[in-house]
């Protein structure tokens, strides 16, 4: 018998998943997930729970991203889950903003889930907070003093060759150990902290949109705007719009 036949009528036996639902809970800072064709969740352990400020999973089931989340990032969970479902394509190691407002990133991954015939019903994945990945080869002691470094001088003209040499690594060896683990080239992953720090401050000041753009270490007015219109989605006068009348 080959192995593939072999698994598949082990796992037809399995009779319930309280074992399974157990094992998950005890995973260190991963948060884990199941959701359907509509988006509701059908299964979250305890640390995708505590992300939806819930306390037990019952308490998620059936609910969709929108209930616990804020619209803009709901959305992005959500069309995340549909180009899943359509291409049938997994997203591997993605940077994404974390559920919460902050400067916190997440690395998430998702896979199609299919029925017996084939069909796509919905999606599985995970998500860890950047600050708790834990399974880093042994140089993520210095590799995580340069994310810090990052997330403290992001207003500062960064240099990759300048943050490899603060990992100990050439720059070739940073750019690829740093995409492997986050999906991400060190400078994109750049920007995207720059656009977290960008929409506390169009959440929280009256401060112009060139100023937030100088203080976010970002060149121009223009290419603030450029870049967050394509990670946001939105331009940043709309993004803050769109908070303040919420706010209201």
């Amino acid at each position: 018998m080959n192995p593939k036949t072999l698994q598949k009528r082990f796992l037809a036996q399995i009779g319930e998943l309280d074992s399974f639902h157990k094992l998950i809970d005890l995973l260190p800072d991963v948060g884990f997930f199941m959701k359907d064709s509509q988006g509701r969740f059908m299964l979250n352990n305890l640390r995708a729970c505590q992300f939806c400020n819930a306390d037990n999973e019952m308490q998620t089931i059936g609910k969709t991203d929108y209930d616990f989340f804020s619209k803009d990032r709901a959305d992005f969970y959500v069309q995340g889950d549909q180009a899943v479902m359509s291409t049938g394509i997994p997203i591997i190691n993605q940077i994404a903003p974390a559920p919460e407002h902050s400067d916190r990133l997440m690395v998430h991954s998702k896979f199609p889930v299919y029925d017996k015939k084939g069909n796509p019903i919905g999606v599985v994945g995970f998500h860890r907070i950047v600050d708790d990945l834990r399974d880093t080869p042994r140089w993520h002691g210095r590799f995580a003093q340069v994310v810090a470094h990052i997330h403290t001088h992001y207003g500062e003209n960064l240099d990759i060759k300048r943050l490899a040499k603060l990992a100990g690594v050439s720059q070739s060896q940073f750019e690829r150990r740093f995409n492997r683990i986050f999906g991400s080239t060190p400078y994109e992953y750049l920007l995207r902290v720059r656009i977290a720090a960008a929409r506390t401050l169009l959440e929280t000041t009256d401060r112009t949109i060139a100023d937030i753009a100088c203080e976010t270490g970002f060149y121009d007015h223009s290419h603030f705007t450029r870049t967050f219109k394509r990670i946001i989605g939105v331009s940043p006068g709309h993004y803050r719009k769109s908070h303040l009348s919420e706010a209201l």
